[in-house]
């Protein structure tokens, strides 16, 4: 099973999006999954009208993007106040921290602001996705914050397929024309930027947010539901410890450290995927297939804020690289399957400590 996989980053979804369509050009996807801005383009690709991310990103999205969303500006100025402490004299610091003082009177607000809004975010997101058209099976991952625990919204375009591995902390549950669009809305409700929107699964409601709380990249659901090709795309660069110079400021520490903590994220899921594929090297599953992995990511750093919704010029831009770059990008081989290694009989299963010796001694296996 091919599955297209979208991660979040605010208005960097651009570059995701241009991405994307260079991808879809040329190879067919049984499966989209999508966190945060990601569920936004995946919807658009799985149940969107005609060349709808075009039509989001460089019209529909920065045209409205002030209208639906009047406290960004607000926000991208307390951030950047916040963002600049420890970058510049104590008396430049005392300022930063008195025009963020400034704003925070408006913070108590964000919700009702929010909320007021919705109905017209919910309403132009509408105009865009139809669940009727649904062509693609499409996984969405959000935070069921009521709970703490992840949350994976589905649609199947055949026959549904339960997940292949079952945990408590992850609750699935499946989209229909009632629920799309907030859905999609509720795994993109960033905290302090969007409220967390209410959902009701067997009469049962609670909150949830944006995904990338819990999924960060939702190649882990991808792998969960069975996909064997996976083409991930990211919106920032790998992070090179080596490379990576002092950070400055609050705004590029926790930025590294939100790279950090996804790369680490990724890391283990790629464990899992060589420990599956040296299983089905060894013989020791006849029901798995070996797993391919694909990334797309920026070949240089995007010049635009993430909360830059409204830079029509930035996003235009942000999409025609991810384009360039999803054009590049090389396309599945198909390979023949392996023929497994024959296990020598009375013996501790050899696959079984190939697998182990693929993880850290701390880890579970």
């Amino acid at each position: 099973m091919k599955a297209l996989v979208l991660s979040g980053g605010g208005a960097h979804g651009a570059y995701e999006a241009g991405a994307a369509k260079a991808l879809l050009e040329r190879e067919h996807y049984d499966l989209i999954c999508g966190v945060s801005i990601g569920a936004i383009n995946a919807a658009l690709i799985a149940a969107g009208i005609d060349d709808a991310l075009e039509r989001f990103w460089h019209r529909e999205f920065p045209s409205r993007a002030l209208d639906l969303f009047p406290h960004v500006p607000r926000l991208r100025r307390l951030i950047a106040s916040i963002g600049s402490l420890g970058n510049g004299s104590a008396w430049k610091d005392a300022m930063h921290v008195a025009r963020a003082a400034s704003e925070l009177p408006y913070l108590r607000k964000l919700g009702s602001v929010h909320r007021t809004s919705l109905p017209a975010v919910a309403a132009s997101l509408g105009r865009m996705v139809d669940f009727s058209r649904l062509h693609t099976s499409l996984l969405i991952g959000a935070t069921n914050a009521s709970r703490a625990c992840a949350a994976v919204f589905r649609a199947s375009t055949g026959r549904p397929q339960p997940p292949s591995r079952h945990s408590r902390l992850t609750e699935y549950h499946d989209l229909t024309h009632e629920n799309f669009v907030m859905a999609l809305l509720a795994s993109s409700a960033m905290p302090g930027l969007f409220s967390p929107i209410e959902l009701a699964f067997d009469d049962q409601p609670a909150l949830y947010a944006d995904g990338c709380l819990v999924h960060t990249s939702p190649l882990g659901i991808a792998l969960d539901n069975g996909a064997t090709e996976l083409t991930v795309v990211f919106v920032d660069q790998e992070l090179n410890p080596d490379e990576a110079g002092s950070a400055r400021g609050l705004t590029q520490m926790a930025y590294n450290i939100a790279t950090l903590w996804q790369q680490r994220l990724l890391d283990y899921e790629l464990r899992l995927a060589e420990a599956t594929n040296e299983i089905v090297r060894l013989g020791g599953s006849s029901d798995k297939r070996q797993i391919s992995i694909r990334y797309v990511r920026p070949r240089v750093p995007l010049e635009i804020d993430m909360l830059a919704f409204d830079d029509a010029p930035a996003l235009a831009t942000a999409f025609e690289n991810g384009y360039a770059d999803g054009a590049a990008a090389k396309l599945f081989e198909v390979m023949p399957r392996p023929q497994p290694a024959p296990v020598p009989a009375k013996t501790s299963p050899a696959w079984w400590n190939s697998v182990r010796s693929l993880f850290p001694r701390s880890a579970a296996l």
